[in-house]
């Protein structure tokens, strides 16, 4: 791959051979500090030169109309912009001829930029979309909006990875590669000021800070848009009188004062604001800043008349590193105000290394606001942007991959089955194909369902009492056959008395791990540690082998959400982890979980195996929302294994990634029905037995071979599962699918002698009506785009203040999904039930939002 090419003129360059985007969930957004949706992508470019190879960083972000970016248009114009870079040269000799490739290369790109958005303008005419558009230009003329490059924040993240293949390439600093000048860089946190803190929290919090603050440095509060005018005046009147009797620092910067329905009175709250110091005696500075955005020429004009404004810059809104110089440069010029590099929220770590290598070279800039981040010091390193792709923060985050040129998910090893029903799923979010399936299947035979949740509704055939479904709990099973199989220890004692293998062990009150340690020596090791009620192997720690691991599970049990529990210390069973799911008294379906892991290629680190296997699991039903995590399980893992994120693990080498074969912490399915041995199933059937009212449960056997009888190996049944999930066995990783849904459903008709059709339905017509806050929310909006985008016709209409009417006409999957998606709804609704019924096909064949019915609708005859 590595290659050394030269221009007829000698020059130096580098090649761009290969491009890879990893789109990622923000780490604010992962620990649910935001309710806001922040889309990064990490960028990142293989290049080849006489040097060798060179890879280059970059982190594009999608902000809305903050950068010009929607993520599903962003994604397909970095598909188009990644395409373009292929095979595309940087000329290395020198910084001037690196720039002035990168600065043509960015050219092409802001014009295709361009191109892709022109054909998402609406044509002018008297519609809608045509006055949404004049209400946007409107509010951009008056600085409501403000005007940005198309796909800004997405040009941001390309041109930095570009910059950052042509700094190292040359060995020098992205700095040092845009002037030949940089000083020392100033990185100030922000003190959140918005609503969630209150103002007496805010001025204790000040109060604090106030001693470790540097005196030549303001303090940056950030309203983040939260207040409206009367109520951040207010909390600059409380600030400012507490910087005038020295309680806090006397300077400080306000960003983001105002909501943005307030937005256009910010030149009151300005005024506002300095009549407020005026009225101090101190020496109180308080600044409101001003954002350098598409208003650029605005800003300009107040920097010239008020030296004291501060404004701040943001690249990623700016379109680039380069442009934003250039901004800067410009402002520079004038001599006046204070500017400030701006880090975008939930930015990551790669973009705050561009914004302080650009802040570098900009005397005129003061410093760089962002939310510190750990890892990341004041000094720069000394090639590119002094930072490395930070797997770490990543790879268990990232939601899409596309590589230029086209590569497969998996190269190595099995190949996983693949589903076509996921789209269809993935609206029920995480969970919601175990809370939908059975809802699926009573539809198809007919029945009508009332949903009340994701995971609760009730079936009915007309004739007798309704069913009610929790999840994949059912009238099948008694709750005291619930709550018995629930607490791991009662289970295994009850086992042991029906003559069902089960592993010696025994339960502990949380904290006591002296007494655990000493029986663990006595029953011998190695041995395994879980929590008493645990579920989903969280807490769970097998195959210990002594006291140092012993210490080891006991702290992974500690931190986990589980960790104030009693815990059971019990001798392990060498062999592998079987789900077996047996219905009445039949085995209906047997997986073998191994636990997660990747295999190598001799190509791909660990981290990008992990990303790579995770897009695989998101094309399962079952395993979308369930991707391979890396915790201190994983790390653990990998220290053992001598391994790391960064390194390539030979082909075919297999590398292990959890503690346990639990599918929720990343695991594998693999199918093994038909190979299961006959001794193996009584078993399982005898163990569901052992529980009285206990109709529907899943086994979990630890079996050294799965082809071999009871007698001829050790085994032992762990855990009874009564309200094992549906879809394990439904949609597993690898091997033939089995349908437990529909097999539990015909358990369900013939217990409960229901009316259904004699066949189940391949298409339906259905009619919902959805109550709760459902109107003026986005609700017909939300569910036109969901039927559009499945394939089905039929309408939604109000038909009352709180009620709204659906009706879906298409496949069952697609239909009896988005049925249930129904009482999800869009982030701003409430829907509290969702009545379904069968109803004959209407004659349409598209999906509208009306005003009323286009025609009467018939009750479907079974």
């Amino acid at each position: 791959m590595v290659q050394s090419e030269t221009t007829s003129a000698s020059t130096t360059v580098v090649t761009i051979d290969r491009l890879q985007a990893l789109r990622y969930r923000s780490e604010a957004e992962r620990r649910g500090n935001t309710r806001q949706r922040h889309t990064n992508v990490m960028l990142l470019i293989d290049a080849s030169g006489a040097g060798g190879q060179v890879l280059g960083v970059g982190e594009a972000q999608f902000r809305g109309r903050e950068t010009g970016d929607r993520d599903s248009r962003s994604w397909d114009f970095l598909e188009r912009a990644l395409t373009v870079l292929h095979q595309r040269t940087i000329a290395c000799d020198s910084r001037q001829a690196a720039l002035g490739s990168i600065t043509e290369l960015m050219t092409v790109l802001t014009v295709l930029a361009r191109d892709h958005e022109r054909q998402f303008v609406p044509a002018w005419g008297l519609n809608r979309q045509s006055a949404t558009r004049l209400a946007k230009v409107a509010a951009e003329r008056v600085g409501l909006l403000e005007g940005t490059t198309p796909y800004a924040g997405t040009l941001f993240g390309v041109e930095t990875a570009l910059l950052d293949v042509a700094a190292r390439a040359l060995g020098i600093s992205v700095a040092q590669l845009l002037s030949e000048e940089s000083g020392a860089v100033t990185v100030v946190a922000p003190v959140v000021a918005g609503r969630s803190v209150s103002t007496t929290d805010l001025l204790d919090q000040l109060r604090e800070a106030r001693a470790d603050s540097a005196p030549d440095r303001p303090v940056w509060l950030d309203f983040e848009r939260s207040l409206n005018f009367e109520d951040s005046r207010e909390r600059v009147r409380a600030l400012v009188q507490a910087a005038a009797r020295e309680e806090i620092d006397p300077r400080v910067v306000i960003r983001r004062a105002l909501r943005l329905r307030d937005f256009a009175r910010r030149g009151a709250f300005v005024r506002e604001v300095e009549r407020i110091v005026a009225g101090t005696s101190g020496a109180v500075e308080f600044t409101v800043a001003a954002d350098l955005l598409g208003a650029e020429k605005r800003v300009s004009r107040r920097f010239r008349s008020r030296p004291q404004v501060v404004a701040g810059l943001r690249p990623a809104v700016a379109g680039g590193l380069l442009r934003a110089r250039e901004v800067a440069l410009r402002n520079a010029e004038r001599g006046q105000g204070r500017l400030y590099l701006l880090d975008m929220d939930a930015g990551g770590p790669v973009a705050l290394a561009a914004l302080r290598q650009l802040a570098a070279t900009l005397p005129g800039v003061h410093g760089v606001i962002a939310k510190p981040r750990d890892g990341h010091g004041t000094d720069l390193d000394p090639a590119g942007l002094g930072v490395h792709t930070p797997w770490e923060e990543i790879v268990e985050a990232v939601t899409d991959r596309l590589t230029v040129p086209a590569e497969d998910e998996i190269t190595a090893g099995p190949q996983p089955n693949i589903y076509p029903e996921v789209p269809y799923l993935q609206p029920l979010g995480p969970n919601g194909t175990k809370g939908h399936m059975m809802e699926r299947q009573a539809l198809a035979l007919g029945m009508s369902t009332v949903r009340f949740s994701k995971g609760a509704f009730y079936a009915n055939d007309g004739v007798h009492p309704p069913l009610l479904f929790k999840w994949s709990r059912s009238p099948l099973s008694s709750a005291s056959s619930l709550a018995l199989c629930t607490h791991k220890e009662a289970t295994r004692l009850r086992l042991g008395r029906a003559g069902v293998p089960v592993p010696k062990g025994r339960t502990f009150r949380n904290g006591d791990f002296d007494t655990a340690r000493q029986f663990a020596d006595l029953l011998g090791y190695p041995v395994v540690v879980k929590p008493a009620m645990g579920v989903r192997g969280i807490g769970v720690v097998a195959g210990i082998s002594d006291r140092v691991e012993l210490d080891v599970a006991f702290d992974q049990l500690r931190e986990s959400k589980l960790g104030s529990q009693d815990f059971i210390v019990e001798k392990h069973i060498p062999g592998k982890d079987y789900r077996i799911v047996v219905i009445g008294d039949q085995v209906i379906a047997a997986i073998l979980r191994d636990p997660a892991s990747v295999v190598g290629d001799g190509v791909h680190n660990v981290a990008e195996l992990m990303i790579r296997k995770n897009a695989t699991r998101r094309l399962n039903p079952h395993l979308w929302g369930r991707p391979i995590l890396y915790g201190a399980a994983a790390k653990y893992q990998l220290s053992r294994a001598g391994l790391t994120l960064e390194s390539v693990p030979e082909a075919g080498q297999r590398v292990i990634l959890s503690n346990t074969c639990s599918l929720s912490q990343g695991g594998d399915s693999v199918d093994v029905l038909d190979e299961l041995h006959p001794s193996i199933k009584e078993a399982c059937v005898a163990a569901v037995k052992a529980v009285p009212g206990l109709a529907f449960c899943g086994v979990d056997f630890l079996l050294e071979d799965h082809h071999k009888p009871l007698s001829e190996q050790e085994a032992g049944i762990c855990e009874l599962n009564a309200h094992a999930a549906i879809g394990n066995c439904e949609y597993p990783t690898y091997g033939t699918p089995r349908q437990v849904a529909r097999t539990f459903m015909n358990e369900a008709v013939k217990r409960f002698d229901l009316n259904v059709a004699p066949e189940y339905a391949e298409h339906l017509s259905l009619r919902l009506v959805v109550r709760g806050r459902v109107n003026g929310v986005g609700y017909r909006r939300w569910m036109r785009r969901q039927a559009v985008e499945f394939g089905l016709t039929g309408w939604v209409r109000n038909i009352s203040r709180r009620r709204v009417e659906v009706v879906l006409v298409g496949e069952t999957v697609a239909v009896s999904a988005l049925a249930a998606a129904a009482v999800l709804g869009p982030a701003r609704s409430r829907p509290t039930s969702v009545t379904t019924e069968h109803v004959q096909p209407p004659d349409v064949d598209d999906f509208r939002s009306l005003r009323r019915a286009p025609q009467e609708l018939m009750p479907s005859v079974r």
